[in-house]
């Protein structure tokens, strides 16, 4: 049984994917701390402009969410897989919306005490979906590497 059908949850299989990642001058704990730390999270995920807030309940079908009342947007997840301090797999949801994608962040141990985070976002329903959510991430991840340091090597 797939961890969504143990989370009960259910995934129209789309055919459009994409995978995004950066290399972060900051140890995996540190990272993961970014992922799973409401705080952390609201002061990275999106522009300071959008004065973010965030709720992460950093277990197995947790929330994982991300707000913002200026920008109007929010991410409604939930945590399907969760492995410290190298895997984070979300249900992912936008506000009002009733299609879930599914997002795996990966940590990997790089040279020079640095992480490389690997973001593999899945079920989009149109090439402009996934197009949105390419910007989006690598707009993200580019803000996790100013957050550190490092070098952003998207795609």
């Amino acid at each position: 049984m797939t961890e969504a059908n143990r989370a009960g949850l259910r995934y129209r299989v789309g055919m459009f994917e994409m995978t995004e990642s950066a290399l972060v001058a900051a140890s995996p704990g540190a990272v993961w701390n970014d992922l799973t730390d409401a705080e952390s999270l609201a002061d990275w995920i999106w522009p300071p402009r959008f004065e973010t807030v965030a709720l992460v309940q950093p277990v197995e079908l947790g929330r994982w969410e991300v707000r913002s009342a200026v920008a109007g947007i929010a991410v409604e997840g939930r945590i399907l897989a969760i492995d410290p301090p190298t895997r984070l797999r979300l249900e992912w949801r936008w506000e009002g919306e009733e299609h879930a994608t599914d997002a795996e962040l990966t940590l990997e141990t790089a040279a020079d005490a640095a992480t490389r985070v690997i973001v593999r976002h899945t079920g989009f329903l149109s090439a402009d979906e996934r197009q949105s959510h390419i910007e989006g991430w690598s707009n993200c991840l580019q803000r996790l590497v100013e957050r550190h340091g490092g070098v952003s090597a998207f795609g």
